[in-house]
């Protein structure tokens, strides 16, 4: 696309760092690239997109289009009368929008921004009836907006400021449409009734995917999934705000393409155009020779908190290793230290010395754990539309879980698992095939709260249901209540580091730095060992990939995971049996590697502590 237009997904991205609309302009590659279609697939907004145009059936599609102009010629033609449009799409001086739902009835006009963020209606009526602020204020903010819908806020208001330009006298009234987390769906099977159609491409050159309902448009509008809700008064408080950084940005744009400079900061860590190769790589054209530094300030455990105002002012001197962060900063003014900056001092000494670190109490945790030891992960999703009746939007499924078992300190782990097949609700079975393999003894292990999270859910939704003949959910209420979960990464956080994994303590990148240091268990689990010209390569890059429909598929992580499963799913209800069950490979493959990972890592914190020899 040429760049004499700001659309509404530049605007998106300038607000989050001036600079990165150039590089977006530029096309430069991110590390996004190849993943943002595959996340918008998982994400499902354009399954609401779907459900919002059935609720409008005197709707006509502008649709998308690569000549923005002659779809903004099409629009501007239909809207010489009252209409209700799909995708419309507008053009003024410079701006361009694509608007979900745009409706005109003389000279009123209604703009519809779709967003699949939940919301929940019935909480947001009955604050609105005790005389509360709605969801989307804050009072003790600057401006009353609450900070988490200000990009939703700001999106619709975009818009509106566009179609404002082009019909100053008229009236426009800006509403968001969103899943209703509040309402119950009253339809079995209704993610079936959905075809997606091959992908689009948008006026920003992306891909998108787009769907159809195929299902009775009665059984929707008796039952919306979906809420719409007026922003007239939160747009019109953010109105000048989104002009004057218009300005800014279209100022950029025109006569010629120039470069926002934005100062470098700790901001900078998650930066999406941060790539490793390649003669576009927008990170380190902002950050020059400070973007090669190793070990470099940004791997600082949670740089962005303790230290975080010194991490900034290092890197405005032009500092950006790790190593010039003094140590004496990493305190409070009273001198004591607190747990983050505890860590971030630990980091810096053990990667300046290339060791790791235990804490003298990482043994005794290790003693404490009792006999027979369960390793479990859990493979869920929160899908937009709601599979199954009684489910409400984004409400938990849980579709797998994993145990490797140790029943002695030196046993050969033993591996179980169970994987949805049937297309119906599935956690009742899903808790019960557990409770089957965990019992009432022996420590459950996990990596993060998301195992305990996702039981507690599943007991909430059994309560609900009233699952009778049922008792999984006392058991889970047990297995919550005595103390059998252990957090390996709480214990990580706590009493070890390894420089290899930077500041992060996530299980992929803990057990690749184990993985690397330790060939007594690369020796043990042969099949998931290879090697590079200069390493042994990370367990989660040898999964092999399976042959699906002409490709090369692997699932290495969790969105790749629930991509899987929704395909599985689809698969099988099809009657497509030989691809379903090569998904299914695929997820028992990655679910496996996670809980074979933990025990990977407890043998090496076994070794340190003296517990194994290997």
């Amino acid at each position: 696309m040429v760049t004499r237009y700001l659309s509404k997904s530049d605007f998106k991205v300038a607000r989050t760092c001036p600079t990165k609309l150039y590089y977006r302009k530029k096309r430069y590659p991110t590390l996004k690239a190849g993943d943002e279609y595959l996340s918008m697939l998982a994400d499902q907004g354009y399954l609401i997109e779907a459900l919002a145009r059935v609720l409008y059936p005197d709707g006509r599609w502008i649709g998308f289009n690569n000549d923005v102009e002659a779809a903004a010629w099409d629009t501007m033609s239909a809207l010489a009368n009252n209409c209700t449009l799909f995708e419309a799409t507008l053009i003024n001086d410079g701006l361009l929008a694509r608007v979900d739902i745009l409706i005109k009835r003389g000279n009123v006009f209604e703009i519809i921004e779709i967003k699949s963020r939940a919301f929940d209606r019935q909480k947001n009526d009955e604050r609105v009836q005790q005389g509360l602020p709605n969801l989307f204020r804050a009072p003790r903010s600057a401006d009353g907006i609450q900070s988490e819908w200000r990009p939703y806020l700001e999106d619709v208001a975009f818009q509106t400021n566009v179609l404002q330009q082009i019909f100053p006298d008229a009236t426009v009234i800006p509403y968001l449409l969103m899943p209703d987390s509040s309402r119950p769906c009253q339809i079995d099977g209704l993610h079936r009734q959905f075809v997606l159609r091959s992908h689009s491409t948008s006026n920003d050159g992306d891909d998108i995917p787009y769907s159809n309902y195929i299902g009775e448009p009665q059984l929707i509008r008796r039952n919306p999934l979906v809420c719409r809700v007026n922003v007239q008064e939160e747009v019109g408080i953010l109105l000048p705000g989104v002009r004057q950084q218009i300005k800014i940005y279209l100022d950029s744009l025109r006569p010629a393409l120039t470069r926002i400079t934005t100062p470098i900061s700790t901001h900078c860590r998650s930066c999406e155009f941060h790539v490793a190769e390649g003669p576009l790589r927008g990170f380190h054209e902002c950050w020059g020779k400070m973007a090669d530094v190793i070990p470099h300030i940004l791997d600082l455990y949670h740089v962005s908190q303790a230290g975080g105002k010194t991490a900034d002012k290092l890197i405005s001197e032009g500092k950006a290793s790790l190593f010039d962060v003094p140590i004496k900063s990493l305190s409070r003014r009273d001198g004591s230290v607190g747990e983050h900056a505890r860590r971030q001092r630990l980091q810096i000494e053990c990667t300046r010395d290339n060791r790791e670190w235990f804490s003298d109490e990482l043994g005794a945790v290790l003693d404490t754990l009792i006999y027979p030891l369960r390793f479990i992960d859990f493979e869920t999703c929160a899908p937009t539309i709601p599979h199954y009746h009684g489910m409400r939007p984004y409400e938990t499924i849980a579709f797998q879980w994993s145990c490797h078992t140790l029943n002695a300190p030196n046993a050969i782990p033993q591996h179980y698992e169970w994987l949805q097949s049937m297309d119906t609700y599935p956690n009742e079975l899903f808790a019960t095939t557990l409770r089957n393999n965990l019992g009432d003894e022996g420590s459950v292990l996990i990596w993060s709260n998301h195992e305990i999270t996702i039981l507690r859910k599943i007991q909430q939704q059994l309560a609900e249901r009233e699952a009778e003949g049922s008792d999984v959910g006392a058991w889970i209420g047990r297995l919550l209540e005595n103390d059998r979960i252990v957090d390996l990464n709480q214990v990580a956080q706590k009493h070890y580091l390894h420089p290899r994994a930077g500041g992060r303590t996530s299980l992929k990148v803990i057990t690749d730095a184990v993985w690397q240091s330790n060939p007594a268990i690369r020796r043990r689990l042969p099949q998931y060992a290879a090697e590079t010209e200069s390493e042994p390569t990370s367990p989660y890059h040898v999964l092999p990939p399976l042959l699906i429909g002409g490709r090369q598929i692997a699932v290495a992580e969790g969105t790749g995971a629930i991509m899987a499963y929704y395909s599985m799913m689809e698969r099988a209800s099809a009657n497509a049996t030989l691809e379903a069950a090569q998904w299914r490979d695929l997820l028992l493959q990655y679910c496996e590697l996670d809980t074979i990972a933990m025990v990977m890592v407890w043998w090496h914190w076994r070794k340190l502590t003296g517990k194994m020899s290997q």
